[in-house]
């Protein structure tokens, strides 16, 4: 048997095990292994796993595994996560990294005001599927931000369904590989309040980075908002900045450690 050592990290809620994979202790492709382990109750329970390890691109790759055992292209507070992990445990010492993902490579920094940041690297396909008809809606919008996503605005988020409409929406026809799907409401102070029904993890998730982002991109684009978007999700604040053009856009928020310990493979 192999032991493998981890760390619990969440991001606003967004929890996941990180494991310093750099010498190649365990493998991505291992669904099942990486599904247990999700498994709230019976496994060590989390959203997702983040792998970090060697990069010829940047300062290190991370691999992410949703709780479904799956590998997808981008996590948003993942990618916050193990820039912490890599800050903070591995001692990697940098003001500024970049790290490798399976279509880019991202840019991340500790943040002294909200945290951990991380430059969001993908947009693309906005408005490429039209999702007004999927639900009623005084806004919508589909746009990929490293993961597809679909945008809604609703009245009363805090009670909508969001697992049974979420669902609804991510194995929709329309979307040959999936979606995520997110539901927001402005507040009166401004902000966005922001629910997501995660792709991979099939269930409503506390916080999504990626959602976030592209939540905040379309309200930017619905409510001409500038420079920044404050959404509260419920697992906590996060931020969003960007550019009048969205060719540099940001996310922070906080991250934190939960626990370490090891599991043991054959």
């Amino acid at each position: 048997m192999t032991k493998i050592l981890f760390s619990k990290y969440n991001g606003t809620g967004n929890d996941f095990i990180v494991i310093d994979n750099r010498k190649s202790i365990v493998k991505a492709t291992a669904s099942s292994l990486w599904a247990r382990l999700c498994r709230p109750k019976f496994g060590i329970g989390a959203d997702g796993v983040l792998l970090l390890e060697n990069s010829k691109k940047g300062d290190f790759r991370m691999r992410y595994v949703n709780a479904d055992g799956g590998e997808v292209e981008m996590c948003g507070n993942g990618g916050r996560v193990i820039t912490m992990f890599a800050h903070e445990e591995l001692k990697l010492n940098k003001d500024l990294y970049r790290f490798e993902t399976m279509n880019s490579v991202y840019e991340s920094a500790p943040d002294k005001k909200c945290g951990y940041r991380i430059r969001m690297m993908e947009l693309y396909d906005v408005d490429r599927f039209s999702v007004g008809h999927l639900l009623p809606s005084s806004h919508s919008l589909y746009l990929n931000t490293g993961v597809p996503h679909c945008v809604f605005e609703v009245e009363n988020v805090d009670k909508f369904p969001v697992f049974l409409k979420g669902k609804e929406v991510r194995y929709n026809s329309l979307f040959e590989a999936g979606t995520n799907s997110n539901f927001f409401q402005l507040t009166p102070e401004g902000h966005i309040r922001i629910r997501t029904y995660e792709r991979g993890v099939e269930n409503e998730t506390l916080s999504c980075g990626t959602g976030a982002t592209a939540t905040a991109i379309a309200c930017a684009k619905f409510y001409n908002i500038p420079n920044e978007v404050i959404l509260e999700t419920n697992g906590g604040e996060l931020a969003v900045s960007y550019s009048s053009d969205f060719k540099e856009v940001f996310l922070c928020g906080k991250v934190e450690k939960i626990f370490e310990g090891s599991f043991e493979i054959p």
